[in-house]
C-alpha cells in the first residue's frame, strides 16, 4: 500500500523538528504543514469555530511557507483555549498566500511543543509535473 495522497510526518533533527507534508497540489501540501504545526504544538480543535483570516507574502514559495507557518505560530499562541479546526488556503501565487483557518475550543488544553518559528534551514518546496507537491521545513523549538 503506498502513502496516501496528502498527510504530513514529522522529522527528526538534532536541536529542532521539521514537517514533511504533502498533498494533491502546492496549497494542500501547505495546508498538510500548517495541521501538522498545530499537532506538534497541541493547538487542534474540531470544528465548529470562528474563521480567522490570513494573508501573508513572500519572495517565493519558501519564503511563503515560512511566513505562513510563523503566522499560524502566532495565531495558535494568541487564540487562548481554542485551536486550529480546519485550514484552507484560497489562494497562492508566487508572491502572496491568503487562507481562512478556523479556530474553535479544545475540549482541553493541549500538550505539545513551544514553537519559536519556522526556519530556512533545509526549507525545501518541490512541485512535481503532475502537479502534486511536497514541502519540508524545520521549526526552531
Amino acid at each position: 500500500m503506498g502513502e496516501p495522497t496528502s498527510g504530513f510526518a514529522f522529522l527528526e533533527h538534532t536541536a529542532d523538528i521539521g514537517i514533511r507534508a504533502w498533498g494533491t497540489s502546492l496549497p494542500d501540501a501547505f495546508e498538510r504543514a500548517g495541521v501538522g504545526l498545530a499537532t506538534l504544538m497541541g493547538t487542534t480543535a474540531t470544528p465548529p469555530g470562528r474563521t480567522i483570516p490570513i494573508h501573508v507574502e513572500g519572495a517565493d514559495p519558501g519564503g511563503l511557507l515560512v511566513a505562513f507557518l510563523d503566522e499560524l505560530v502566532y495565531r495558535c499562541e494568541t487564540t487562548e483555549g481554542e485551536g486550529l479546526a480546519s485550514l484552507r488556503i484560497t489562494r497562492l501565487d508566487p508572491a502572496s498566500l491568503d487562507a481562512v483557518a478556523e479556530f474553535a475550543p479544545m475540549s482541553e488544553a493541549g500538550e505539545g511543543l513551544v514553537v519559536k518559528a519556522a526556519t530556512y534551514h533545509q526549507l525545501d518546496v518541490s512541485e512535481r509535473p503532475d502537479g502534486t507537491a511536497e514541502v519540508r521545513v524545520y521549526l526552531d523549538v
